[in-house]
């Protein structure tokens, strides 16, 4: 379905000619209007670089200036910036410094945050100087005055990011780009005109449309698409209170893929969960889906992702070249078996294995899935499969982006539950494809490995992987990875 050029759904209210002549007429297809667009990931990235870059630079040039004359140790420096880029990070956190609600607010409430930011970190600092030892004459000199100087610092980048905004916004960029649904097509265009004013011009509507299954309204795959060929960042559902039914239809629907989702209230007939409660300006809304990751926690994934991949990779690569030895000395064939999998927003990539079934046994749609005393499975593939081993060249997936270390685990095209599809078992399987498949996950570690054999426990891992993507943390990361490597040593469930 093409979604380029101007996307502006040209299906707008039916007059009231004939139902006859409405119910056979084939609506235009649906077009967006393109809008001049500033996504703020990639500049939330570069604020944290420069504030602890800018940081770090200050730390040094201050050392110099107090504590070289005196010959000080340069282990001080190292401590004391090693301390602090610890506890930024963690303030920044607690203080929701590089949230999008923050970074969007006014420039009184970014200093108050920034001020408040740098006094925490800074007192982590003392706290950790204090326990190592390292707090001297001069150092609390240098730490005062590196503190002052970054809090002037913090607050000069917090004064260009607020006058950039505002030049950016005065030219017609905008930060978010929306698709308004309404209850007619005439309701979607004046609340359209609404949403650009009350937000200052932050939110670029790139069309107003009717609710899909209503009249004149888009087809539910159409917005769907939108979504998942990133053209859109939010979806803006208003006026429902006629079209309960199609609003709840599209809500359920944008509920499995990443794509934040507002109601501007008129909640009569419909039952969901709320994440949270907002405003655009004057105007009241309501959150009912978001995306499960904001930008900077899906850039501190990507960052945990290379880091622990590539570690990981060094570390077992002579156990890589000794099991590729045996699979090639134990059975004929190649030492790799490759299979297409679904991934984040059921994008399919091909996943890299060890071959760990003859080669002329091998199921690369997975129409049978593997048992406990299957026959197909060789010596030495009992053992890759035994101790998770035959899951390591997907290493190389979770560095070429297919894949993260941490996630649910991605399932082959063709895997059913007891001869049913996983859809047909549960409506809302494809949610677990918000986030990018892992190696591991919360279902592995929770009992939830081997084959799916009854209904309930297709239930059970969704259900543990829909929790691990609504209450994702790097903490939470670090623990499903230690889990993991325990039951690799303990456990018997893997075969």
């Amino acid at each position: 379905m093409e979604l380029a050029g101007t996307l502006e759904y040209a299906g707008a209210e039916e007059s009231a000619d004939s139902a006859v002549a409405v119910a056979t007429r084939k609506a235009p297809p649906p077009v967006m209007t393109t809008c001049s667009y500033m996504p703020l990931s990639g500049w939330v990235a570069l604020l944290a670089v420069a504030d602890v870059l800018g940081s770090i630079l200050i730390a040094a040039g201050v050392f110099h200036l107090y504590a070289d004359p005196l010959q000080y140790r340069r282990w001080q420096l190292w401590a004391g910036i090693l301390g602090f880029f610890v506890a930024w990070v963690v303030t920044a956190y607690v203080e929701s410094l590089y949230a999008k609600k923050t970074l969007l607010s006014g420039l009184r409430d970014q200093s108050i945050t920034a001020a408040a930011s740098c006094a925490m970190a800074f007192g982590i600092l003392l706290l950790f100087g204090f326990t190592l030892q390292f707090i001297g004459g001069v150092s609390r000199v240098w730490l005062l005055t590196w503190s002052l100087c970054v809090l002037g610092w913090v607050s000069l980048l917090r004064l260009s990011w607020y006058l950039y905004i505002r030049h950016r916004l005065r030219q017609g960029t905008c930060l978010d780009r929306a698709l308004v649904l309404s209850g007619s097509s005439a309701l979607a265009n004046i609340l359209s005109e609404e949403i650009r004013y009350q937000s200052g011009g932050r939110i670029g509507i790139v069309s107003a449309v009717s609710l899909p299954g209503t009249s004149g309204g888009p087809p539910l795959d159409w917005v769907e698409s939108a979504v998942k060929n990133g053209r859109v960042d939010r979806i803006i559902v208003a006026s429902a209170r006629n079209a309960a039914p199609e609003a709840k239809a599209l809500i359920d629907r944008l509920s499995q893929t990443a794509v934040d989702v507002t109601l501007i209230p008129d909640l009569d007939g419909i039952s969901t969960r709320i994440v949270g409660v907002d405003r655009i300006g004057m105007l009241p809304t309501i959150e009912l889906v978001s995306r499960p990751l904001s930008a900077i926690e899906a850039a501190l994934k990507r960052a945990e992702d290379l880091v622990l991949a590539t570690t990981m990779l060094l570390v077992v690569m002579p156990l890589l070249v000794i099991a590729a030895i045996a699979i090639k000395l134990d059975s004929p064939g190649p030492v790799f078996f490759r299979q297409v999998r679904e991934g984040h927003h059921d994008r399919k990539f091909r996943l890299w294995k060890f071959r760990t079934m003859y080669e002329n046994s091998c199921d690369a749609g997975a129409t049978r899935q593997t048992s406990r005393t299957d026959e197909r499975v060789t010596r030495v593939g009992y053992y890759l499969r035994r101790f998770s081993i035959d899951e390591l060249p997907q290493l190389l997936n979770v560095i070429r982006g297919d894949m993260s270390v941490v996630g649910p685990r991605p399932h082959a095209l063709g895997m059913t539950s007891l001869g049913l599809t996983m859809t047909q078992v549960l409506h809302d399987y494809p949610a677990r494809h918000r986030l990018k498949p892992g190696i591991t996950g919360w279902a592995q570690v929770n009992g939830c490995r081997g084959e799916i054999d009854s209904h309930e426990k297709l239930r059970r891992r969704v259900a543990l992987d829909c929790f691990y993507i609504d209450n994702w943390s790097l903490w939470l990361d670090m623990w499903i990875v230690l889990r993991t490597i325990g039951l690799i040593v303990i456990s018997s469930d893997a075969y």
